[in-house]
């Protein structure tokens, strides 16, 4: 399907945020959409591929970086200032942008986030309720605050009693802010006030988010369906394929 691509930039958290939108090149009239949200160490590149689904499905997506990731390409602010809190008023910042777009069917609007982005939209979603119609989560890391108080930080071990100011995350370079703010939550208290459809994709093979974080998730979810693959997290070894699959056929049937 041939696809029209085009930049967007908005402000939020104080700093330069940036996407883009794909949208079906011969659409017409308006159209339902999809935002999706990138996880940690990760970008508006790496959604392309998820957002790629919806837009031959029919859909309007909206791919960005979240300001302060520390792995943006474009958008502003520093790594050391990230914080899952903020993420929450990103992704409504980007929310109210594409809901005043003039193409965009606002009665049909999905929330979707991978990993971090997955836990943001989960926790994003109950705020939002009245203006979205479902959520989409690929293996969301509802385990981020459980890790933080353990004192792992995306494989990096802390001291949860005495966190440094900054140190590094993989290769990133992260604030104390990101840790403390984490261990405030209770992701599964705050997500499950959430009552529309939830759908989630997780590999049975996830070493970084174990799948029970999920299975857990769509015990408690009112409306909710797990589709379970085999796969790594990020699907970058295996399961990408079945994920595309599982979301097509979930998306034909709404």
């Amino acid at each position: 399907m041939a696809i029209k691509i085009r930049p967007f930039k908005i402000k939020s958290s104080g700093v330069r945020l940036c996407g883009y939108s794909l949208v079906p090149k011969d659409a017409d009239g308006k159209l339902p959409a999809v935002i999706v949200s990138h996880g940690f160490g990760s970008n508006m590149l790496i959604s392309y591929s998820y957002a790629r689904v919806f837009v031959d499905m029919g859909y309007a997506a909206f791919c960005y970086d979240f300001p302060n990731s520390g792995s943006s390409i474009f958008s502003g602010g520093s790594g050391t200032r990230m914080s899952v809190i903020d993420n929450k008023e990103d992704l409504k910042n980007v929310l109210e942008y594409v809901r005043s777009l003039d193409f965009v069917d606002t009665d049909r609007i999905i929330l979707a986030g991978c990993s971090q982005g997955g836990m943001v939209t989960a926790l994003t979603a109950p705020e939002v309720e009245d203006r979205i119609e479902r959520i989409v989560l690929y293996y969301p890391a509802l385990c981020i605050p459980d890790d933080a108080r353990a004192g792992n930080v995306i494989g990096t071990k802390i001291d949860p009693d005495n966190i440094p100011d900054t140190f590094r995350a993989i290769v990133f370079k992260v604030g104390k802010k990101y840790p403390l703010d984490s261990m405030t939550l209770d992701p599964y208290r705050e997500i499950c006030g959430f009552k529309k459809p939830v759908f989630i994709v997780h590999g049975k093979e996830d070493k970084i988010v174990n799948i029970d974080y999920s299975r857990r998730a769509a015990e408690l979810y009112p409306d909710c369906r797990l589709v379970e693959v085999h796969g790594d997290h990020g699907f970058i070894l295996r399961g990408g394929r079945a994920s595309k699959k599982a979301t097509r056929k979930y998306l034909s049937e709404i």
